[in-house]
């Protein structure tokens, strides 16, 4: 009985081999089924430019200094939104904190940030719909 199933799976492996074995385009072509448009050189071209425009750009490292305290930042970009991270440091670690604010023009959305000493304090504001953000330490 064992002998039996095998054999017909191996028949049935057979069967599905040839049937994989014929150019698709034949099959199609004898069907007479509608065929799906092949994208185009141009088509290939537009989609990579789109991609290449949604893609993200973040600017170099930038930094701030006041007396007590540092903020070094990136601000990055996809064409719509943008996010601001980085790092805020109290060098002086004398109990009076430094604080950053973060503005996304035109929406107003704020984020604070505050450091009072020991360890940096790190950030990210995540994306925010905007054209630019202003960052200010004090």
């Amino acid at each position: 009985m064992t002998s039996k199933i095998r054999m017909s799976l191996v028949g049935a492996a057979a069967l599905g081999t040839a049937a994989f074995a014929i150019p698709a385009g034949a099959a199609q072509a004898s069907a007479g089924a509608p065929q799906a448009p092949e994208r185009t050189a141009v088509s290939a071209m537009t989609n990579a430019g789109q991609a290449d425009a949604n893609a993200v750009r973040c600017s170099g490292v930038r930094k701030i200094t006041v007396n007590g305290g540092n903020l070094r930042y990136r601000e990055c970009d996809n064409g719509r939104q943008r996010l601001v991270h980085g790092v805020l440091n109290d060098t002086k670690n004398n109990g009076r904190c430094v604080y950053a604010k973060i503005r996304f023009v035109p929406s107003g959305y704020t984020k604070h940030y505050k450091d009072c000493g020991g360890a940096t304090t790190k950030f990210n504001t995540g994306w925010r719909t905007a054209r630019d953000a202003k960052v200010t330490l004090s």
